[in-house]
């Protein structure tokens, strides 16, 4: 990285606090996909703050020119997006029943999250009024 600040510079919840420091408390991808409890209100406005990251983020990956210049488009089908999943109806997606979302994520990894993870995170964003 040598004296490249562009990671944290673009973290939206200030997680990368120092080079080579993540506090993962405050990253997104912590917070919308590992935590089990609810998010912390304190938060809850850097889902919306960071373009409705409802499950992961990456910003500091997308923001890493190491990472642009090294990285290769990958033709495998299984980390191909689901068109349905793309910029998903966050109206549509917090009235998903249990049964529903074992469906439409089947082999997904955003079941890690479980329903009710992807839920609490998509009512997130809802609150801060960022809708899709």
């Amino acid at each position: 990285c040598g004296t490249l600040t562009r990671c944290i510079d673009a973290c939206p919840t200030n997680a990368m606090v120092e080079p080579y420091v993540l506090d993962a408390t405050r990253c997104i991808s912590y917070l919308t996909i590992e935590l089990k409890g609810d998010i912390p209100v304190e938060h809850t406005s850097v889902l919306a703050k960071a373009g409705n990251r409802i499950y992961g983020c990456d910003i500091c990956q997308e923001v890493c020119p190491f990472t642009r210049k090294f990285s290769q488009p990958t033709t495998e089908s299984a980390y191909q997006p689901r068109a349905v999943n793309t910029r998903p109806n966050l109206h549509a997606l917090v009235m998903l029943t249990e049964e529903e979302f074992r469906e439409k994520f089947r082999k997904s990894p955003i079941k890690r999250a479980k329903h009710r993870g992807l839920i609490r995170n998509v009512k997130a964003a809802l609150d801060q009024g960022k809708l899709v």
